[in-house]
């Protein structure tokens, strides 16, 4: 059969030969449903229920407050953050996990804007995406109006990015991957633009780690910040992480000061001291059950090959796109984003003007996935536990639904128009 097929055994003979085909039992799945939302939250492994009733029974109902020592829970936000390291390029020390995304993001530029400040006075400029993910731009619009009164945030289209590189720009801030099209930027060409103009630059990775191989420390990348509940399926909430290159550690401050962050937490001394490594980032308490649910996703994902997970990501969305193209294209749905699926993160976007009504339909077939309003579908095609097949099935069902509703709208047309012969 030819490389692009529209025959479903085409698309089991793909799942046959794919090398990450055993992974997908590494999850809880349903058995019901196929969910093309592991952009926006991962399914939970298998292991992570006897991991959190291990703790919940043994750890903290046997050893309550000695368990923080016992079984090394404080240590925890470095363990998973190296192991997340490992995930995104990043040697031993510089990835720590604490708080959300957001709170993350303000800890991260604040501490950018101080290390640009020093550099130079005249730095004061974040350059972001204008259609970054919405959260960044509160974050940083709200450190510019209420933390660093002389800080501006200057928001520009994504292709413009290093034609905005001026002497006043103190840190860039993106998104890895849109979260809307899927587009990937070039992240080592963008920060080597920025290094070469004297800024800093601050990715979000919350829709590549994981999926898209990201060599941290050989790109050179100052900063970044990503969740732990998408592609690390650390569960809904998961809390997110931090990278800072081991270049800015000893220097790098961050607002929000709390007492593990400090160098001697158990010394409770009155005045603040930050650790001298990663564990300056942390904060307060971190939120142990989330936290093991979260080491549990990203130990499960580290299993695979990262080059083949990136492959299959791309395959995945070739084949998706080839569907789209000849089986829905007539119905007036059409890709958004890059043509070329090695352009893009791991999701795909369709655009038609009923996208409610196509999101309702594909649901009541058994297939999920996220409608942003007012016409755009996102399809995260996750390598670990997607299938081929389930890509064929969707797209299946998705003509089979646009087909019977061209049939009611040319009915409805009909009758309309019979019942005004009627009235004539």
């Amino acid at each position: 059969m030819e490389a692009n097929s529209d025959h479903r055994r085409f698309f089991e003979l793909l799942d046959e030969a794919d090398p990450l085909s055993g992974m997908r039992a590494r999850f809880d799945l349903s058995h019901t449903r196929i969910f093309f939302n592991g952009n926006s939250l991962g399914p939970p492994p298998r292991g992570t229920w006897e991991r959190l009733r291990a703790v919940i029974q043994d750890e903290w109902r046997n050893d309550m407050n000695a368990a923080w020592w016992d079984n090394d829970w404080l240590n925890l936000p470095r363990v998973t953050g190296d192991r997340i390291g490992r995930l995104i390029g990043a040697a031993p020390g510089q990835v720590v996990v604490g708080d959300s995304t957001s709170v993350n993001l303000f800890k991260l530029l604040c501490g950018a804007l101080q290390v640009a400040s020093r550099r130079s006075s005249g730095r004061s400029v974040v350059l972001t995406d204008s259609d970054n993910f919405p959260s960044d731009l509160y974050i940083a619009d709200g450190i510019a109006q209420h933390v660093h009164p002389h800080a501006t945030v200057r928001r520009v289209a994504a292709d413009s990015i290093v034609d905005h590189l001026g002497d006043d720009v103190a840190v860039v801030l993106l998104s890895h991957v849109d979260y809307r099209s899927g587009r990937l930027l070039p992240m080592r060409d963008i920060t080597e633009s920025a290094h070469a103009a004297g800024a800093l630059v601050l990715w979000d990775l919350a829709h590549s780690a994981g999926v898209v191989p990201i060599d941290a420390d050989d790109i050179g990348i100052d900063l970044a910040v990503g969740c732990g509940y998408k592609y690390l399926n650390g569960g809904p909430g998961a809390p997110g992480y931090m990278y800072v290159a081991s270049r800015l550690l000893p220097d790098f401050a961050q607002p929000i000061t709390g007492w593990l962050g400090h160098a001697a937490p158990f010394d409770f001394e009155p005045d603040y001291r930050p650790d001298p490594g990663i564990a300056r980032l942390t904060t307060g308490c971190p939120p142990l059950l989330s936290l093991i649910a979260l080491d549990e996703g990203v130990a499960v994902t580290a299993q695979a090959d990262p080059h083949a997970v990136r492959a299959k990501s791309i395959a995945l969305a070739e084949q998706f796109a080839g569907l789209v193209r000849r089986r829905l294209a007539r119905f007036g749905v059409e890709m958004t984003g890059p043509a070329a699926a090695a352009e893009r993160g791991s999701h795909v976007s369709l655009r038609y003007p009923s996208a409610a009504r196509l999101a309702a339909g594909l649901s009541a077939r058994g297939f999920d996935v996220e409608l942003r309003p007012p016409d755009l579908l996102r399809f995260g095609l996750a390598p670990l536990y997607i299938r081929y097949v389930d890509v064929y099935d969707c797209v299946e069902a998705m003509e089979q639904f646009l087909a019977a509703d061209l049939v009611d709208a040319e009915v409805a047309t009909t009758d309309t128009a019979a019942e005004g012969d009627l009235r004539r």
